[in-house]
């Protein structure tokens, strides 16, 4: 297949385009051009500038694809200049969205908590917040795209060796050498995605699947900050310590994954009924400490 990733240079999107050339497709893959990538002549490269019509038509005047992967739409201005470039000239579009689609709930969350296409689209607003401009994002391409969509609503991506972000890093680093871990009072589980996990299911979703719609894509098993610290804390020999943060505050800041006080369980029903099992989160930790401890010289 021809296939073009808009990203692709890091973290997952850098997964995603490894197992596409795994499966021998031909990947083009779109950037700024601000990052190196140790990709070769494995791949065709193309430097956008993913904000501008006038960009985005020239470079992709007469191309064509099967699969468009868009790792870096964050609005439903993005969202419409990727309709007005791609139209009927290519087969099937996968939007990297995000569970930030979803609001507060202490239960299951399925895909039709939120319909992209009853939401609103509000194109001259000055600005978006993230989950506001994933939401419309979605809602845009589900109502006006010619081709079909898939929108993965990744959990909270986690990684131990890759993730650029630090996120996970700060935990094993904290827990490590005692440091207080700013969280929220009330404990909020939330639902986790390996970068290798949500970049396989990345490609499921686009070469081996024809289905169109959002689905949530997570690994099994739900943990607040506190249990995330304390199950790493498990593999270091270490008790974490916590304290109550507040966001803006210096000196009581509240830590990576604790960014809204919500409770995000993710329903895996609709990626387990295409026989696509996620792994239990509690079991990839273990790798993830590992490769986090080498990387930051911490000893095991």
């Amino acid at each position: 297949m021809e296939i073009l990733v808009m990203g692709g240079t890091r973290f997952f999107g850098r997964r995603l385009v490894e197992l596409l050339l795994q499966d021998g497709h031909d990947v083009t893959i779109a950037t700024r051009g601000q990052t190196s990538d140790d990709f070769g002549e494995k791949v065709k490269r193309i430097i956008i500038d993913r904000t501008d019509q006038g960009s985005m038509n020239r470079a992709f005047e007469n191309q064509y694809f099967d699969v468009v992967y868009d790792q870096i739409c964050f609005n439903p201005r993005e969202a419409k200049i990727a309709v007005e470039t791609f139209g009927n000239r290519i087969k099937r579009y996968v939007f990297t969205s995000s569970m930030a689609v979803y609001g507060h709930k202490e239960t299951e969350i399925v895909e039709s908590d939120f319909i992209p296409e009853n939401y609103k689209v509000n194109l001259d607003a000055d600005d978006y917040a993230y989950d506001e401009g994933k939401r419309q994002a979605e809602a845009y391409f589900f109502q006006h795209a010619v081709f079909p969509v898939v929108a993965v609503r990744a959990a909270m991506v986690v990684s131990g060796n890759d993730d650029f972000t630090g996120r996970f890093d700060f935990y094993v680093r904290h827990v490590a050498n005692g440091k207080s871990i700013g969280v929220f009072e009330t404990e909020h589980p939330i639902t986790y995605v390996t970068a290798w996990d949500i970049a396989d299911f990345l490609r499921m979703m686009g070469v081996k699947s024809d289905y169109q719609g959002p689905i949530n894509a997570g690994n099994s098993g739900y943990l607040s900050i506190q249990e995330l610290s304390r199950e790493i804390g498990k593999l270091l020999g270490v008790s974490p310590r916590f304290h109550v943060g507040q966001s803006g505050h210096d000196d009581a800041k509240l830590s990576p994954y604790a960014m809204f006080p919500y409770t995000w369980k993710l329903s895996n029903s609709k990626a387990n009924s295409f026989r696509y099992e996620f792994v239990d989160i509690r079991k990839v930790i273990p790798l993830m400490v590992e490769q986090s401890a080498k990387r930051l010289g911490i000893e095991q």
